[in-house]
């Protein structure tokens, strides 16, 4: 009897094994499928881009950057050339909040979109930091953007960040494209409010972290019928 138990609990165990190798390679393809696909996006709109005339910072330059973020970062002499032009750079991308959702002065700018961060961190040569120009903010966009700024190299040990686009301007990666808002949930902002600010504060430039709008982290009301009344829908009185 125990060795039925026994055998029949090894079966079982071999089936879990084979179902999560078969997800995590279904999980796995999807991925790379996405993978695939956001980077056929980019690449179209830099296309785009690139004929009529714009010349544009390549992110397989960006990628050709060595080093950790605890050793510090090693360039390759091109992109530290072109670095050293001190001419505005364009370079397309797909944003990404740090600590603001909306009406953002900064954001990462990458090769691929991500949802969070700080749940997904890609590689640090992937991200560029961009700064806006001075009194301007823009809304998180799921589409590609093109940012145009002035490209800096941080080098030595303990960089936040490889490199930063600074009094940066920003519009719709395909010309004449209108840019639409990206949503994120709640999970994600909280954790962007709570680990963006310290990346920003110890990344330098004076960041003075902003509290979390309380109307962003409270759950969305719905339109069913357990919806929360309005002040115009309130009960009328003496039960009429």
């Amino acid at each position: 009897m125990r060795t039925r138990v026994v055998r029949d609990l090894g079966t079982i165990a071999g089936i879990i094994v084979i179902l999560a190798g078969v997800v995590g390679l279904n999980i796995y393809y999807r991925l790379d499928s996405l993978k695939t696909k956001y980077d056929r996006i980019r690449r179209g709109v830099e296309h785009q881009r690139k004929a009529s005339g714009m010349e544009l910072l390549d992110w397989e330059l960006l990628r050709k950057t060595k080093g950790s973020l605890s050793s510090g970062p090693r360039f390759d002499p091109e992109l530290v050339k072109w670095a050293k032009q001190g001419r505005s750079s364009n370079l397309m991308g797909f944003m990404t909040p740090i600590d603001q959702f909306k009406d953002a002065t900064h954001f990462m700018l990458l090769p691929l979109p991500i949802e969070c961060y700080f749940c997904q961190m890609p590689p640090v040569r992937d991200v560029m930091l961009v700064r806006m120009t001075e009194g301007e903010v823009v809304q998180m966009a799921p589409e590609p953007v093109l940012v145009t700024g002035g490209l800096s190299l941080h080098e030595g040990p303990k960089q936040k960040f490889f490199y930063s686009m600074a009094d940066s301007n920003l519009q719709a990666g395909e010309s004449g494209q209108k840019l639409s808002i990206k949503s994120f949930a709640r999970e994600h902002r909280e954790q962007g409010y709570k680990e963006g600010a310290k990346l920003m504060q110890d990344a330098g430039g004076g960041h003075q972290p902003q509290a979390a709008p309380e109307a962003e982290m409270l759950p969305a009301i719905t339109d069913g019928p357990d919806a929360a009344p309005s002040a115009g829908d309130s009960a009328p009185a003496n039960g009429q």
